[in-house]
């Protein structure tokens, strides 16, 4: 297929305006595409698809989990309770007046009027709040000597200095059964050594009073967040100086997101004013032009954006998460543009240019674009969306690379660099450093199947230490000590999920009691779904049998007769037991203040959960105890992060093998052939191999980072391993090397890609500082094994048996010996023999069907030639005809004519003619005399004649329309005329 990019390139040159118009309008539309595109940062959409894929979505995109910060207000000593209570007015005031935009919520302390609100709620609707243990309480408390008890207590507390509080509820409850249903909301709360104090909420021991604020941003949204907390850092650095005995400190997972993300502005800030700047000098210095960087980026923005334009029309969003790796990812597509800047500088003939460079930058496009879709099989969107990105982009920017660098770049003349000093050793020809890659790849076979997988995504975040302690110390007082995990209970509808739930309520209990568990929050025994609360009023209508009532009734007049109560005192409560109870909604729950519903429930179309946190020490248990459990899920975020990461990692497994293969068919496909694609195939393996070994001897794992990162790596090896084949194969057909070439711009792509990935090593946060390290080591471990270990069997596979009488290794000559070879390929026709001179070249195929076609001439030509004769061929092309010559004749003298240098060069470039003793001519005058002429073709009629000297035997024409009678004329006859041949002979 003929090469088109010259073309282009001819036509934008001539007509520039028209191609800055063109590209301009190209870049406008792709512009509008992209923008109408939304980007999602949606973390279910890495989930890989399987069974449970849809459940945890639903789950995760109806969780309402808040962005919580606690605060914890201190006192260095027992006894200052009434001093945290003005600490926490005072401070609660200060955030309630200025910063009310930056919280939905702020809890720990409860009104006075909430209080009442929600033990009438309770009191109102008690047999709800009352489970079949609350019955064996309430057997008691009615007996004559639970009710003396209760009596004496409650007359006590009467006549206390609080007896005023009291008062207000004893003539409702002198017996104390609301008290069992309000018992039922503490189980809302992780953590039972709380209490309630002045309405705040505190600690068992009085020294502590804990606050929550569920914050109105996510932590992703550091900047508004940061506001507040340096708001909130002023409040209390006053109060502490106010209040000197008492100190608070808060925590929430804001802090490590803030942390997080200053760290990696100041880590990207410093790095990038690095790499920038030696890149820049770097560039510079290289090509010795200002404005080269820009020119270099140029198809990589043109590709990134040809790939988000694509996307537009088949997607309305893709992932946030995937285009951010994929431009990560897009580096690689700076490989084209320098690839070709590099050979240009080197040699400015524009059709040797792309004559050089068109196949390699193509091959390597389409090999690492068929690894990023392969990502397509993980099942994962979010991947998905990264492989098309990746794939297309890389594509398209090896399309404008070929077009753009051409046509802005004009090198001047060169001056050598230290980089072409560096690029013109042949490092292979260095004993030892062959050597030293079969010992690396040797010790990386023991290990590289030893390398592991971080599978904890916190390993990833930046965790200042004064953070951790502080998370500790806060968490600790609100008895989060253990690992904290939500149980989702779900179902089609509210009322199905609110069922689960009850059940769930009554296992979390028994695992409570068995100590499975540290603690639990739920809803459980205060949310009930209908069925649930039907069953508990039919049991409190059971048990409240009339002469139950009636019996207590009278012994509680005549035992509150005796403290001086009057008949009709507790009138308000023998009205409760002989209230008709309903069933109660979810709206009536959120009005009684007693529950916040919307830290619990979650109802979409088709789908409602109930959450519970429980607290674990160990969540291995709970998983068991919960396993065949219906409608249960456990959103446990660090064990989903491993089932995530660990399904990922064997999806990433299969990838390997999948890109592995369609990478090498393509290889297979371009070079069109088996030895050829396994030579470039070969130094990516023993590079994964070396840098796989590297890494667990230099204990570095793999996380979802650098995984992906070292896609990005093979990517790179491979295309350096195209370019290196590129570079033997073009020194083999021209007998001339371009090693420095090659090796130069793969240099300088190496250069830029471990100065802006590898200068991340600098980096304090650990993701930064894990793609580093990858990045480093891919790329060294890449260069090493192309430069050394590929260029060494090339060399000795290609280009040196050519000086040694010796065709281009195949696997073949393995195995065959070259007298099976001749019986293989027919001792008639020595087709193998002639064609191994053009073993890999460009024109392989030419002379192949060249000499397909022609075999019966040119077995019928050397029929037509004697032994021990001289023979002269003109127009002798590539040189089939002299190379099947010298096989069938081996005592001949051969001569060749031919006036096309481009043919003689590649004539000459043979191990047949090079060895052999075949001589070539570029001229037709003063040819030596031969006793056979062959003509191959048509030659000028004057120069014909003036050729054919007195030792002329005999003329061959081959597909010759040329006039011959005049050789009647000289004295020869026909001898042969048959199937394009015709032969004369002279006679005597």
């Amino acid at each position: 297929m003929q090469n088109p990019f010259p073309k282009i390139h001819r036509f934008f040159s001539e007509k520039k305006i028209l191609a800055f118009v063109f590209l301009g309008l190209y870049l406008a539309i792709c512009i509008f595409l992209s923008l109408q595109l939304r980007f999602e940062e949606d973390i279910t959409r890495l989930i890989p698809s399987g069974k449970d894929k849809v459940i945890t979505e639903k789950i995760l995109q109806n969780s309402t989990f808040s962005d919580r910060l606690l605060i914890s207000i201190s006192a260095e000593k027992e006894g200052l309770q009434d001093s945290l209570v003005a600490y926490a007015d005072a401070l609660l005031s200060q955030i309630q007046n200025n910063d009310s935009v930056y919280f939905d919520e702020i809890r720990g302390k409860v009104p006075d009027e909430e209080i009442d609100r929600v033990y009438n709620f309770v009191y109102n609707n008690l047999p709800i709040f009352l489970n079949e243990r609350d019955y064996d309480a309430i057997a008691s408390r009615i007996s004559q000597k639970g009710i003396d008890s209760l009596m004496e207590d409650g007359y006590n507390r009467l006549i206390s200095p609080t007896g005023f509080v009291t008062k207000r509820y004893f003539s409702r409850d002198p017996l104390n059964f609301n008290y069992l249903g309000l018992q039922k909301l503490r189980e809302m709360q992780v953590g039972k050594n709380f209490g309630i104090y002045d309405n705040y909420l505190i600690t068992e021991d009085r020294k502590n009073i804990i606050l929550s604020i569920d914050l109105s941003n996510p932590s992703s949204e550091t900047n508004k967040n940061a506001e507040f907390l340096s708001n909130l850092d002023t409040y209390i650095q006053d109060l502490d100086a106010e209040f000197t005995n008492v100190k608070a400190e808060y925590f929430g997972g804001v802090l490590y997101s803030i942390a997080n993300a200053n760290r990696i502005k100041k880590d990207i800030q410093l790095t990038l004013s690095i790499a920038g700047l030696l890149l820049l000098v770097l560039l510079i210095s290289f090509y010795r032009k200002f404005w080269i960087p820009v020119l270099i980026f140029l198809p990589s923005l043109f590709g990134g954006l040809t790939a988000l334009a694509f996307l537009s029309v088949f997607k309305e969003s893709i992932s946030a998460i995937s285009l951010g790796i994929g431009s990560i990812l897009l580096g690689i597509s700076l490989d084209y543009a320098l690839h070709i800047s590099a050979h240009y500088r080197n040699n400015t003939n524009i059709s040797e240019l792309f004559e050089d460079i068109t196949r390699p930058v193509l091959t390597s496009s389409l090999t690492t674009a068929a690894a990023f879709l392969c990502l397509i099989f993980v099942g994962s969107e979010a991947l998905t969306d990264l492989g098309i990105f990746a794939s297309v982009s890389v594509l398209a920017s090896s399309v404008f690379s070929l077009i753009l660098i051409p046509l802005l770049y004009h090198p001047n003349e060169q001056k050598i660099t230290f980089i072409d000093r560096i690029a013109s050793t042949d490092y292979s020809r260095l004993k030892f450093l062959p050597v030293l890659v079969g010992f690396l790849f040797l010790m990386g076979l023991f290990f590289f199947n030893q390398v592991g997988f971080n599978e904890d995504l916190s390993k990833l975040n930046f965790q200042p230490d004064v953070i951790k302690e502080k998370e500790e110390r806060v968490e600790g007082l609100a008895e989060k000590d253990g690992e904290v995990v939500q149980v989702i209970s779900y179902g089609t509808n509210i009322d199905e999920a609110l069922q689960r739930n009850n059940e769930l309520y009554m296992d979390l209990k028994r695992l409570d009691s068995n100590e499975v568990i540290q603690s639990y929050s739920s809803i459980g025994g205060v949310v009930l779904s209908t069925e649930m609360q039907n069953h508990r009023l039919a049991y409190w209508n059971m048990f409240w049998t009339p002469e139950k009532k009636e019996e207590l009734e009278q012994n509680l007049k005549e035992t509150s007769a005796e403290y001086g109560f009057r008949p009709q005192s507790f009138n308000r409560f023998y009205d409760l037991l002989n209230t008709n109870f309903t069933n109660i909604g979810l709206q009536q729950y959120q009005e009684s203040g007693s529950v916040y519903l919307d830290d619990f429930l979650s109802e979409a179309e088709d789908f409602a959960m109930v959450s519970s946190s429980v607290s674990v020490e160990d969540s291995g248990e709970l998983y068991q105890s919960m396993e065949n459990s219906e409608g249960i899920f456990i959103l446990d975020r660090k064990k989903m992060n491993e089932d995530l990461l660990s399904g990922l990692k064997s999806h990433f497994n299969e990838l390997v093998w999948i890109s592995l293969l369609v990478v090498f068919i393509i290889l297979l496909i371009s070079f069109r052939s088996l030895e050829l694609a396994l030579m470039t195939f070969l130094p990516v393996a023993v590079t994964w191999v070396i840098a796989l070994g590297m890494m667990f001897i230099l204990g570095i794992q793999f996380n979802i980072l650098n995984i992906i990162i070292s896609t990005f790596i093979f990517g790179l090896g491979l295309d350096y391993a195209i370019f290196m084949t590129n570079a033997a194969l073009k020194e083999y057909e021209s007998g001339h090397s371009y090693l420095q070439t090659y090796q130069a711009s793969i240099i300088i792509s190496a250069i830029t890609t471990i100065l802006g990935m590898g200068v991340l090593i600098f980096a304090k946060h650990p993701a930064l500082r894990s793609i580093s390290l990858i990045s480093i080591l891919g790329i060294l471990s890449t260069i090493l094994t192309v430069f050394v270990l590929q260029r060494w069997y090339l060399r000795n596979l290609l280009t040196e048996p050519t000086e040694n009488n010796k065709p281009a290794f195949k696997f073949a000559d393995l195995f065959v010996s070259l007298g099976e070879r001749r019986k293989i390929s027919g001792p008639l026709y020595y087709r193998r023999e002639v064609l191994s001179n053009f073993r890999y070249k460009k024109k392989f195929y030419e002379v192949n069907e060249k000499f397909k076609s022609n075999r019966e001439r040119l077995l019928k030509i050397s029929e037509l030639i004697d032994d021990n004769v001289s023979a002269l061929v003109l127009n002798s092309g590539l040189g089939v005809i002299p190379f099947f010559l010298e096989r069938k004749h081996p005592g001949i003298t051969i001569f060749a004519a031919e006036k096309d240098e481009d043919l003689r060069k590649d004539f000459r470039n043979t191990y047949q003619f090079q060895n052999g003793t075949i001589k070539l001519f570029d001229t037709y005058e003063n040819l030596p005399e031969a006793e056979t002429i062959v003509v191959d073709g048509n030659v000028d009629l004057d120069t014909l004649q003036d050729v054919i000297g007195r030792k002329t035997n005999k003329v061959i024409f081959v597909n010759s329309a040329m006039s011959s009678r005049w050789l009647t004329e000289l004295n020869y006859e026909i001898i042969y005329r048959q199937n394009d041949i015709l032969a004369f002979r002279k006679l005597d």
